[in-house]
């Protein structure tokens, strides 16, 4: 991806999605903090809140673009819906952010916000290319022994950089808003995150990792999603190493619609997202 091609892709995606902040129909603030070194955001709206929740948000944006800020709207009818204290993640995106870096960061934002909301339940949510940091960082906290979070959100996660999945070749050209090239923008895309790397290395494509010890996930994607296939592996391997997980697929739906407040659609799954995370 050359500098014209990244920025134009940058300035298009955080412009949609900005957009989206304004079918948001509930009061709501956003507040900069700093966490683990970091810029990050932390979301309030109106109502009850609960001391003993806290949600720990990484955004998407195919590493090139998004930020807590710019992808509120997925992430605020969750505080609004649940009442919980939340934070939302920043990274460094490309080309600075190079694997590992953006693991990294999240890495040390979550072991800071531990220390910050001890004694409370936690639940992670990430979205698109979040869902995939944060799926790498649930595995290597597992193995570190660093407490979990008691349940996990993901939302169209991107999980395999080798673009496996049957759905990048039979579903590509229905989504509006990813374009898969019969999988090769996916290994493109993660070869410039992780040049040299091997795209299978599970803190890179967290699909081929060891899923054993996971929390209970919910897994969300639409009908018209590249990423379906993705979410429909990661559900069956979670499933396979005894982990509780639930995927849900919204028919009709394209990547990321949970952004998009004004559809009955997105109302619907922010509800069975809430409903997830109350049973805490």
């Amino acid at each position: 991806m050359n500098p014209v091609t990244r920025g134009l892709a940058r300035r298009l995606a955080n412009h949609e999605w900005e957009k989206c902040l304004a079918e948001i129909d509930f009061e709501y603030r956003m507040n900069e903090v700093e966490v683990g070194g970091r810029p990050c955001v932390t979301y309030e709206t109106a109502g009850d809140r609960r001391d003993d929740l806290f949600v720990f948000y990484v955004h998407g944006g195919a590493f090139v673009s998004g930020s807590p800020r710019v992808n509120a709207s997925m992430i605020l009818p969750v505080v609004r819906n649940t009442g919980a204290h939340c934070l939302g993640a920043s990274y460094t995106l490309l080309p600075e952010g190079r694997f590992p870096t953006p693991l990294d960061e999240v890495d040390r934002i979550y072991k800071d916000a531990l220390k910050q909301h001890e004694g409370k339940r936690i639940v992670a949510f990430g979205d698109s290319i979040g869902g995939g940091i944060l799926l790498a960082n649930l595995m290597r906290w597992r193995d570190e022994g660093v407490r979990l979070p008691d349940r996990v959100v993901l939302a169209s996660p991107a999980v395999d950089g080798v673009g496996a999945s049957d759905t990048h070749r039979t579903i590509d050209g229905h989504d509006p808003h990813l374009k898969s090239n019969q999988g090769r923008n996916v290994q493109k895309l993660f070869q410039f995150y992780a040049p040299g790397e091997d795209l299978h290395n599970p803190l890179i494509s967290p699909i081929y990792g060891y899923f054993s010890g996971l929390p209970p996930m919910l897994i969300h994607v639409g009908s018209r999603e590249v990423l379906l296939g993705d979410a429909a592996r990661l559900a069956e391997a979670a499933r396979r190493a005894g982990v509780d997980s639930t995927i849900r697929v919204f028919d009709g739906m394209f990547h990321l619609f949970h952004m998009h407040w004004s559809l009955s659609e997105a109302k619907a799954a922010h509800d069975d997202i809430a409903e997830f995370i109350r049973n805490v």
